[in-house]
């Protein structure tokens, strides 16, 4: 009886350091992941109405946006949010804070090399969908 609620135990606690390890491991990754000057490619804007599709933009080419070691970053030509921020992430979201307030993003895609983000604004029946394709 002893010897079973030893190996319980000792199991139950690997599950829980490997459990809490690999959180800390993605958190850690994802922040020196994000570290660097990214190429915002695209910018997508749309609108929806009942479910549907009343409009879309797009644009190209929007400038860069360096996100530093320390949670500061800056929008290098302002097309983004407009000057000097301070960032955080997880590995669902990511917020910026500017003059402005806090603003926080849905992480869609992310790997060494692409980074996408969005961000929905509900209005009852509508919403507006902004997201940002950005490379290295």
């Amino acid at each position: 009886m002893i010897r079973k609620t030893y190996t319980a135990a000792a199991t139950l606690f690997f599950l829980l350091v490997t459990v809490f390890s690999s959180c800390s491991k993605e958190e850690e990754t994802i922040g020196n992941w994000i570290i660097g000057t990214w190429d915002i490619d695209r910018y997508v804007q749309l609108n929806y109405d009942n479910g549907e599709v009343m409009g879309d933009s797009e644009s190209l080419n929007q400038g860069k946006i360096e996100f530093k070691a320390d949670g500061t970053g800056n929008d290098i030509g302002g097309n983004f949010i407009g000057g000097e921020f301070t960032w955080t992430n997880t590995a669902k979201s990511l917020s910026l804070t500017t003059g402005g307030g806090l603003t926080t993003y849905v992480i869609e895609e992310y790997s060494n090399s692409a980074f996408i983000f969005s961000i929905t604004d509900i209005k009852g029946d509508n919403k507006d969908v902004e997201r940002w394709y950005l490379s290295k």
